[in-house]
């Protein structure tokens, strides 16, 4: 494979999309092959007509391989939240994990394999773990709207966990079967499922007043205070009606002398 020009700052370059999904391809075959403990920097570089230098340069490790299609997604997610407006977040975070879903399905070859591979190695378990944290964070930030405590900052945390967690088990159920076609209806209504509750709140202003001050629980009026006396009477069901009567009026009217 031709190599792309290289960076002239002395920093990492970043190969072109279609260069970058070649790499990662070449890696996956030979990790799912060989196994991902057992290849080395050297054979991808040399199954893909590179140098190992040049290898090194563009991606740094063999985890920075498998991962850099997510790296490059979380970027464009986090550029499409900063140029979203403000009218609807609870949409544009659900747009935003649309985006990421469409990505993963829409190259089986390589998301399935990786799929697998990851949960077979534990440290790469572990990149996956960090990743969907820094997707909840975004998330979380996006749906606060500046906010770090108080209800909204609550409901934007909540909220994102849910997203994460509907889209994550929408895709799994599709990397089970990657035959079938692509769950979009599903997807939707995961989306519809877990946001339109908390999505009501997250869509109403911002309260300036709302932010550092934490939610006080609803207290019982006081004793008196325009409450209504209830009386709960139980008798036996072969109890006559007249004793029945008998005996509320002369409940109400020692309660109410």
């Amino acid at each position: 494979m031709a190599e792309s020009a290289q960076s002239t700052d002395g920093e990492r370059a970043r190969p072109g999309g279609a260069a970058r999904s070649a790499v990662v391809a070449v890696a996956v075959r030979l990790f799912t092959e060989a196994g991902y403990e057992s290849t080395t920097m050297d054979d991808i570089a040399l199954a893909a007509g590179m140098s190992r230098r040049s290898l090194f340069r563009r991606f740094g490790s063999k985890e920075d391989i498998l991962f850099a299609e997510h790296d490059d997604l979380f970027e464009t997610v986090e550029r499409f939240l900063e140029a979203a407006p403000d009218d609807d977040p609870v949409a544009t975070v659900r747009s935003a994990a649309r985006m990421v879903f469409q990505e993963y399905v829409r190259s089986p070859g390589i998301t399935v394999p990786r799929f697998h591979l990851v949960r077979a190695v534990p440290r790469l378990r572990d990149r996956e773990i960090a990743m969907t944290a820094r997707y909840q964070a975004a998330f979380s930030r996006f749906l606060a709207r500046g906010e770090t405590s108080g209800r909204r900052a609550l409901t934007g945390e909540a909220l994102a966990a849910s997203v994460i967690a509907a889209h994550n088990h929408v895709l799994r159920s599709w990397l089970h079967a990657p035959q079938e076609p692509v769950p979009w209806r599903r997807f939707d209504e995961a989306m519809a499922f877990v946001t339109d509750s908390p999505g009501a709140l997250l869509r109403e202003p911002a309260d300036p007043g709302e932010s550092g001050r934490s939610a006080e629980p609803a207290r019982p009026p006081a004793a008196g205070a325009g409450a209504e006396s209830v009386l709960v009477a139980v008798y036996p069901a072969d109890t006559p009606g007249a004793d029945v009567l008998a005996r509320v009026r002369s409940a109400l009217g020692a309660d109410g002398g």
